[in-house]
């Protein structure tokens, strides 16, 4: 039987808030195409360095929130949050209980949750962890007790769920499944440990940064404006305001971004390795091609 736990509110709160996140990053790259340089630049150029990672982090709690999803048979429970998962023998479910019946109210620690999506973990009263896949706190948390940790879930209708544990308690089960427990931990612990994707990895943003701060001096030093690109026939183009080469870093942080997540993507199957090793190195390489780039533009003056 599968329970979906109730999902609007959380979609809301997270749309608006994706939006918002985004909006705040097109602002920041709109001003920074034309202010002049001023301290107050560094303002624009920090919305969308932090405003686009934010919003991919939100947009993965909502892919989460999608997919949630609780399932109960004879066997076992089953969660599905995102990409994480627990498979949990329905023999080593040790209670299933209300929240309200908890001595404390129950929320997670600090961290990327909101009302409706609520994810994270919780110091239970003997020290253990209590781990939320749910969208709401209170009467509407069901308690899952297991001999391989403590699950808070969030189902519809939690009477219809703790009636539906009892009846699958009573049927016994039919085929023995092995617990199971996986995250989307790939990126923060496997590749981190490769010393050729962290190398990779890391000397893409170190390009990227270091033609930040170069631009940042550089450009306060110029008193008119500078050409920004060139046409096909390798003549400059536009003169503009020395602030908009700050685009040029912003770009190339961008790409690293996109490289970045694609790599990680394909980090996740031994096969696919070489193709994101591949992916990094690309961001190095244009990180390359930006510096070359700056030169050029700078060269002209």
């Amino acid at each position: 039987m599968v329970f979906i736990p109730p999902r609007a509110r959380g979609l809301i709160i997270g749309v608006i808030a994706l939006l918002l996140v985004f909006g705040l990053a097109g602002l920041g790259m709109s001003r920074l195409a034309s202010a002049p340089i001023s301290p107050f630049i560094v303002v624009w150029v920090i919305m969308p360095l932090v405003g686009l990672p934010l919003g991919l982090m939100v947009a993965y709690r909502l892919y989460g929130l999608l997919t949630a999803r609780y399932r109960l048979d004879r066997d076992g429970l089953y969660i599905v949050w995102g990409q994480a998962t627990e498979q949990i023998p329905l023999s080593l479910v040790k209670n299933v209980a209300p929240a309200t019946e908890a001595s404390a109210a129950l929320r997670p620690r600090r961290g990327l949750w909101w009302p409706g999506c609520i994810v994270g973990k919780a110091r239970q009263a003997d020290n253990s962890d209590l781990e939320f896949f749910a969208t709401g706190l209170g009467s509407s948390l069901v308690l899952v007790s297991t001999r391989v940790g403590d699950f808070a879930i969030s189902p519809k209708d939690p009477s219809e769920f703790g009636q539906a544990f009892v009846d699958a308690t009573r049927m016994g089960s039919l085929n023995q499944i092995q617990a199971q427990s996986r995250r989307p931990d790939y990126f923060s612990a496997r590749m981190w440990n490769d010393l050729l994707a962290r190398g990779l990895v890391l000397a893409g943003l170190v390009l990227d940064l270091l033609l930040l701060g170069f631009l940042a001096v550089r450009a306060s030093a110029l008193s008119g404006n500078v050409p920004f690109g060139f046409d096909p026939s390798g003549v400059p183009g536009p003169m503009v305001p020395p602030g908009r080469l700050l685009l040029l870093p912003l770009i190339a942080g961008f790409c690293w971004l996109g490289d970045l997540g694609l790599g990680a993507w394909l980090y996740r199957r031994e096969r696919e390795k070489p193709l994101a090793y591949a992916a990094w190195g690309a961001a190095v390489l244009v990180g390359g091609l930006f510096w070359g780039a700056t030169l050029q533009l700078l060269a002209i003056l």
